[in-house]
């Protein structure tokens, strides 16, 4: 019967193999000492840890639930075992393990931060917000959170948010090559984004010009033409501008905070009235926002058919 200095002895050299990445030596060595003592944690921990480092998921999660059978009051083993599940892209799971492990720990960092790569798997890319906001709220030195989070503001299409986290990622870790390379895919995006929409920099073809007005030769608009035609552009243009802000100012105010709060609800398992008055307020902040969209639709509908109307105006013969 092995002693405890031989206990101690193994995990030793296990330890020592695992600096070594020999991970099929170091997961050996656990074995051993977990026939000498098959509650022992630390010997749980680093097996599983060794099987992960060695791509050997299911062999790691099988130890990180042993751990919390073992211990069941604390999130670690569970905040591991969520870890190795989004490694083999089992994110659905992990969303439930990690809401399992923020029961236990509602200060747990890593724990929403591995929420938020789940949930980022899922494509719920709201709830990653969230959760990777979360992860930066309780240990804002997270490089990681600041890096991941911009790139789910560049899947959704924000590149000043993804540029801004980005460039807070690097604050707290200059050297960080990933948050280098997406700042400045970020930049570029943008970048991008306002030459396809600049109306400067581009030459007139005069011949073509000509060309295509002996085709069209249709009657110029009169002045009081002229000046309804600037007239409605003006008006619907002014309100589909506020109307747009207020989107903005919807979004980055009320519906993502709700949406955050409605999460909170959900991981840290309120009671129901107050999970129910968090879902009253996520449904008010978007039923506001749909009425603001109504606004934006019409008025683009209401210059359409404007254009249209100057297309007919300008098409019909020119006066002879």
């Amino acid at each position: 019967m092995k002693t405890s200095a031989e206990l101690d002895g193994l995990l030793e050299r296990a330890r020592e193999c695992l600096k070594l990445r020999q991970f099929a030596e170091a997961i050996a060595l656990y074995r051993q000492a977990l026939t000498v003592d098959n509650l022992h944690v630390p010997a749980h921990e680093g097996l599983a840890r060794a099987a992960f480092l060695a791509n050997d998921f299911d062999l790691a999660i099988e130890h990180f639930q042993r751990i919390a059978q073992i211990e069941p009051r604390r999130s670690q083993a569970l905040v591991n075992l969520g870890a190795v599940q989004n490694r083999k892209e089992d994110y659905a799971a992990a969303v439930q393990t990690l809401r399992k492990a923020l029961a236990k720990d509602r200060k747990c960092a890593e724990a929403y931060y591995n929420l938020g790569l789940a949930h980022r798997g899922l494509n719920q890319l709201s709830m990653a917000v969230s959760a990777y906001k979360e992860a930066i709220r309780l240990n804002p030195q997270m490089a990681e959170a600041y890096q991941n989070l911009a790139n789910v503001f560049v899947e959704m299409g924000n590149a000043d948010q993804a540029i801004l986290h980005y460039r807070r990622a690097l604050e707290i870790r200059p050297d960080f090559e990933r948050a280098k390379r997406g700042l400045e895919r970020a930049q570029g995006a943008k970048q991008e984004a306002k030459n396809a929409i600049s109306p400067f920099g581009r030459l007139v073809d005069v011949s073509q010009m000509k060309k295509a007005g002996e085709a069209d030769a249709g009657r110029p608009l009169t002045e009081k033409e002229r000046f309804d035609d600037r007239t409605v552009v003006h008006d619907r243009a002014k309100e589909a501008q506020r109307a747009a802000t207020a989107v903005l100012q919807l979004l980055q105010n009320d519906l993502e905070e709700d949406l955050l709060e409605l999460n909170r609800a959900v991981i840290q398992s309120r009671d129901v009235r107050g999970f129910w008055h968090e879902f009253r307020q996520l449904a008010e902040s978007a039923d506001a926002f749909e009425k603001i969209v109504d606004i934006l639709e019409r008025c683009t509908d209401e210059l359409r058919a404007h254009e249209k109307e100057i297309a007919r105006l300008t098409s019909q013969p020119a006066a002879e």
